[in-house]
């Protein structure tokens, strides 16, 4: 956690990607506590940013207020598997609108985060995939015409963003993920809700036991 923060971007955001990496990947555990004197010097700033991050934190439901500091309290094998059944609902519904809204839209910002996921597979770089993966799928909440479908994944895309982030170093070769992602696209182009449905959910199925079966290794890392 001693990690000094780069100065243009917002101090609060900073912190709170940094800390929400954290716990995601188990480098906080959970029942740690989370002091904002300790998190401010630990990162070489004001208690203002710490404190904007501990709320966006437990927004999220990754910390909870313990007396007048925080603990963590993460995501078990539950949570995510929760996370994932919502994930399911949420983006089958978006798509299968999506087909019935701005086709052309959803089109011309897909194609652009499957050409950033290509990109960062030649490169190898992870992190620049895993941004550019959760940019293909939020793609149907913005283009599928329902604000507030928009706005409940918004809520949940930061903390996707850095499980997408976990895995994806450890994911099959990138470049075939990135040819599923086309073909499902592609069926969104058909209009057939029941393919559409089955074409998201063959996007999907199998992340939640991925991201688990990660948390687990890093924990066994960090034990050895």
């Amino acid at each position: 956690m001693a990690k000094q923060v780069e100065r243009p971007a917002a101090l609060g955001q900073q912190v709170v990607t940094s800390l929400r990496a954290d716990i995601l990947s188990g480098e906080l555990e959970p029942g740690d506590a989370l002091v904002e004197a300790t998190i401010g010097e630990a990162f070489g700033v004001s208690r203002g940013p710490v404190r904007d991050a501990l709320r966006t934190l437990a927004g999220e439901g990754l910390i909870a207020a313990s007396g007048r500091s925080y603990r963590v309290v993460g995501l078990d094998e539950k949570d995510i598997r929760d996370l994932f059944s919502l994930r399911e609902l949420l983006e089958v519904s978006a798509a299968q609108q999506c087909a019935k809204a701005d086709l052309e839209g959803l089109r011309a910002a897909a194609e652009a985060a499957l050409d950033a996921m290509r990109k960062a597979a030649e490169s190898a770089d992870s992190d620049a995939f895993a941004q550019a993966d959760v940019n293909f799928h939020s793609a149907f909440f913005a283009f599928c015409g329902n604000r507030r479908l928009l706005a409940v994944w918004e809520q949940q895309v930061p903390t996707f963003t850095e499980l997408f982030r976990l895995t994806t170093a450890l994911d099959h070769p990138l470049l075939s993920t990135v040819e599923s992602h086309r073909a499902v696209l592609d069926i969104i182009d058909g209009g057939d809700p029941d393919a559409i449905a089955a074409g998201v959910r063959e996007l999907i199925v199998g992340g939640d036991e991925q991201i688990i079966a990660t948390q687990k290794a890093l924990r066994e890392e960090r034990g050895a």
